[in-house]
């Protein structure tokens, strides 16, 4: 295979105009991006799913990426942006890390933690001693599930490694989201944090039916939780909003966040349900013109979190020209600017590093990152 060397390009320089600084910030901020490749070497690396199985160490020296196919762990060397090694690995048995992984997550104690609908497994920073959960409601102790609830597909783990954190609702078409919950992995200890709000972004679900009205499928929105010194964030496509959860007070706090670029949360204009293959894709293009807000990432360097957002812009003919908004946060989530971007943030692999926002890029099928420098005044 040809090799790569590690380059930069040129880079650009991005600041949003005087009147929507005037407008939209408290801060002066502007931007250049370099883009950067990894070297291969001979192996061919793993981006086919977009490296939505990848995690970075904490130190940051390391970027692991999971080949679910063969499978085996690939390590990159991000001081040197080039392939080190890989590690085979097994699906099944005492030793596997199971047959349909979707989501990889490493602690800051460097221990592995291979998510897969209803099973999660955990090995040690050598990728050894592996140990199974069933995350099953059967399985836990602490707070009880209502009937027919359960632990969202999508959770996290936290930092340390000690708990599972996502969401949990009522485990049937269309449930609703009830609230957040945080598993303690040693102890199987289950804490429930109701979130009544949450329960209403059922509203923008697209459902489909077949003739004899029994459900196909549905779109639902999407809720992200994520957890950033010590305290558990919990976010929504639908809604300008965050939920904040501090273990150590017990303490839930609500913000809601005011947009001039975008709305500040979706209308819902388009058909809920159907039995149509032709009406379910055009109401999902209807809603995808409408306002989305992504995960929010954070920069430790200068104490602040970013976030994207989309919304249609304009349509030219039949195309749907979609916008895209950076929202900047402090490390109090107060809002401090918005303006229009035109790149993308990866939702499989995106961190700071250094002030630095580092996300993904296909370059030619090889492993890739857009490097975005601010500049804060």
């Amino acid at each position: 295979m040809k090799r790569f060397l590690f380059f930069l390009l040129i880079p650009f320089v991005f600041s949003c105009s005087e009147s929507q600084k005037q407008e939209n910030t408290r801060i002066n901020f502007s931007y250049t991006t370099d883009t950067m490749q990894v070297d291969p070497g001979e192996h061919l690396i793993f981006i086919s799913r977009y490296m939505s199985t990848s995690a970075v160490s904490k130190d940051q020296k390391w970027l692991y990426n999971l080949n679910v196919s063969v499978p085996e762990m690939e390590f990159i060397d991000l001081e040197n942006l080039r392939f080190d090694r890989a590690i085979p690995l097994e699906k099944e048995g005492p030793d596997g890390i199971g047959t349909s992984v979707s989501d990889l997550h490493v602690s800051d104690q460097g221990e592995f933690f291979f998510i897969g609908y209803r099973s999660l497994v955990k090995a040690d920073a050598a990728l050894k001693n592996f140990q199974h959960y069933r995350i099953e409601p059967d399985q836990f102790k602490g707070d009880s599930l209502g009937d027919a609830e359960g632990v969202d597909f999508g959770y996290t783990i936290s930092q340390d490694g000690e708990k599972l954190m996502g969401t949990y609702s009522k485990q049937q078409f269309n449930g609703p989201t009830r609230g957040l919950a945080i598993l303690d992995l040693a102890s199987m200890e289950l804490k429930t944090i109701p979130i009544p709000e949450l329960e209403s972004l059922v509203d923008f679900n697209i459902s489909q039916f077949d003739g004899n009205g029994n459900p196909r499928m549905s779109t639902i929105e999407r809720v992200w939780v994520k957890e950033f010194n010590g305290k558990i964030y919990v976010t929504n496509t639908a809604r300008n909003e965050a939920f904040i959860y501090d273990p150590e007070l017990d303490s839930l706090a609500h913000q809601q966040f005011q947009s001039t670029l975008t709305a500040n949360a979706k209308k819902g204009l388009y058909t809920k349900s159907t039995n149509s293959e032709e009406e379910m894709r055009k109401a999902w293009d209807e809603k995808q013109n409408e306002v989305s807000f992504q995960e929010i990432f954070y920069d430790p360097t200068h104490a602040k979190f970013w976030r994207v957002s989309t919304e249609l812009d304009r349509m030219i003919g039949d195309s749907a020209v979609i916008k895209k908004v950076l929202t900047i946060f402090d490390q109090d989530l107060n809002q401090l600017h918005e303006e229009q971007i035109k790149f993308n943030i990866s939702g499989s692999l995106a961190y700071f590093k250094e002030g630095n926002l580092h996300t993904f890029i296909n370059l030619e099928d090889e492993l890739g990152f857009l490097l975005i420098k601010p500049t804060y005044e």
